[in-house]
């Protein structure tokens, strides 16, 4: 997979952008040791911050699935693009994103762990493995947060606080424990499933999620992913970002304003076949 898929696929790890004043090469914990391999760690201020950002954008609310639509601003390189996107989530392992735009329809799906993305001519290209261990719900991280309070093999680690694009928040990194694996598969489960939440400090909304994005053919390269939330408002029963943000080694792919947010729909699971 080149660049320029990259910038369309929308994949995961660790955060290294100059953007956030922390970085790391792994799962740490908040003295900055590395997490172990083992059980899950289930840091008690982690889960509570996950928990008190959960009630901000939802008020605790059950949510399973979720179709945000808007308008988008796509750039791979000199390509620029614009149109409208819909975005179908269903809990934090399955994601449809579909753009609409003036070069043709882009979409990208992850179900569980497998995806597919395609260009203007609709073929389907399968993402790799290695690129599907962080969750389908980046876009949407209300699902990533619901998740890690209710699966006990998502560890959750409260990091500190950084300064993120001007905004004093709260860092907190979850990862996937894998039971039954050796140590070596065990730490690099963790590796490639480690995603970067922040939290603003005194809203506890989403200002940032960050992760790592690899070719296909080589799960040791990677790419730094960050995507900004701003501009929180109500939409329905949810507070959504007006704006939804993706940058890939730093430079902006995907820029997304939210017009719209329908919860709780019933979308099928097939919305999401990557076949």
């Amino acid at each position: 997979m080149d660049l320029s898929n990259l910038a369309l696929s929308f994949l995961a790890i660790s955060i290294a952008s100059t953007s956030v004043s922390s970085s790391g090469t792994g799962p740490r914990t908040a003295s900055g040791q590395q997490a172990p391999a083992g059980a899950p760690q289930r840091d008690p201020a982690a889960l509570t911050l996950a928990r008190l950002s959960v009630q901000a954008l939802i008020d605790n609310q059950g949510l399973t699935d979720a179709t945000v639509q808007g308008t988008a601003n796509y750039t791979a390189g000199s390509d620029q693009e614009s149109g409208v996107f819909t975005l179908e989530v269903k809990g934090n392992q399955q994601s449809k994103l579909v753009l609409n735009l003036s070069g043709g329809t882009r979409q990208e799906i992850r179900q569980v762990q497998a995806g597919a993305w395609s260009g203007p001519d609709g073929q389907k290209h399968p993402i790799a493995l290695h690129n599907c261990w962080t969750d389908a719900s980046s876009l949407l991280p209300v699902f990533t947060l619901q998740a890690a309070l209710t699966n006990p093999q998502i560890a959750a680690l409260y990091v500190g606080q950084a300064t993120v694009n001007g905004v004093t928040a709260d860092h907190l990194q979850l990862f996937q424990v894998v039971a039954g694996q050796s140590q070596k598969m065990t730490t690099e489960i963790q590796q490639l499933s480690a995603m970067e939440i922040y939290l603003d400090a005194l809203s506890h909304l989403p200002v940032a999620v960050a992760f790592s994005a690899h070719p296909d053919d080589n799960l040791r390269l990677s790419f730094p992913v960050e995507v900004r939330f701003s501009g929180y408002q109500q939409l329905g029963s949810i507070q959504a970002p007006a704006r939804v943000q993706k940058f890939l080694q730093g430079s902006l792919t995907l820029d997304l304003s939210v017009t719209n947010v329908a919860v709780n729909s019933g979308i099928p699971n097939s919305d999401f076949s990557t076949q």
